[in-house]
């Protein structure tokens, strides 16, 4: 596979912003083979070709895998990945800072006229003849799996929201799943403290029933950022699901797991944001 590529690309430094403007200049032909390694997100094309998963909050449903000749006058906003039927023609398409676009053809690939990459966005050219897997934790059943806990734990992980779809059906944005179980009754708290947006989260049950939820917390155990969830409960031994995403965009979510063996010998009574409020004998 071939690419054919009419690019220049200049930068105006403009009060300290880099501002990208279209690429032109001379062709020039060379050999490209990079894989990529997200998931596929809806990006508002309608041409067939294009390989995306469903979006709950949008109706939308996954395309027949089909190809194209051109994909043109297009911006991209999410992962997309497009497949040439033979050659293929790209033109006058912006990807944005959260864009990410992946061409594959059996032929050549022409890309000219406009073409904006802004910074952050990405754009993959490779051979591959299929897009490629959702990463794991994209929906509930490939969720990513922490454990199962009989003893106090601790679980921490980062998730880039913009590689994964919005398959639950909470806010309007791209969501992680993480799945784990305990063997004795705990005290579980959730936090995501340290993401770099305003965050949501959910606490499911083994059949994917919400127990809780979460949008912005100031009470006791807080993150410095009350706009980042925090739940805190009283679970009793079973398996649990926690979904992390953001309010209304996506992006980088720390999400913290935390499991705490309860007291034994008491009986606990906990508010609604799962800190504990009595104790009986």
């Amino acid at each position: 596979m071939k690419i054919s590529a009419y690019i220049k690309m200049c930068m105006l430094l403009i009060h300290l912003s880099l501002i990208p403007c279209y690429l032109s200049a001379q062709v020039m032909e060379t050999a490209i083979g990079e894989s990529a390694d997200s998931t596929l997100l809806k990006s508002g094309s309608s041409d067939a070709g294009l390989f995306e998963h469903p979006d709950d909050s949008s109706g939308h449903s996954v395309q027949t895998r089909n190809c194209v000749n051109t994909f043109t006058n297009q911006t991209v906003t999410s992962y997309l990945f497009v497949e040439g039927c033979n050659t293929l023609t790209v033109q006058n398409v912006t990807v944005t800072n959260s864009g990410n676009l992946h061409l594959s053809a059996p032929g050549v690939i022409t890309i000219n006229g406009a073409f904006d990459v802004y910074l952050g966005g990405q754009l993959n050219v490779g051979a591959s003849s299929s897009p490629p897997p959702p990463p794991p934790g994209n929906t509930m059943q490939t969720a990513i799996n922490i454990g199962t806990f009989g003893n106090p734990f601790q679980y921490s992980d980062i998730k880039n929201t913009v590689n994964y779809t919005n398959d639950f059906v909470g806010r309007p944005a791209n969501d992680v799943f993480y799945k784990f179980a305990i063997t004795t009754p705990m005290n579980v708290t959730i936090k995501l403290c340290d993401s770099q947006i305003d965050t949501y989260v959910h606490l499911l049950d083994a059949s994917g029933n919400v127990i809780d939820y979460n949008d912005d917390y100031s009470g006791p155990g807080a993150c410095g950022n009350t706009l980042h969830s925090y739940l805190k409960k009283y679970l009793n031994p079973g398996t649990y699901y926690v979904v992390s995403e953001g309010y209304n965009a996506n992006g980088i979510i720390q999400t913290a797991v935390i499991g705490e063996t309860a007291q034994s010998g008491f009986n606990y009574t906990y508010d609604a944001s799962g800190n504990r409020i009595s104790r009986t004998n």
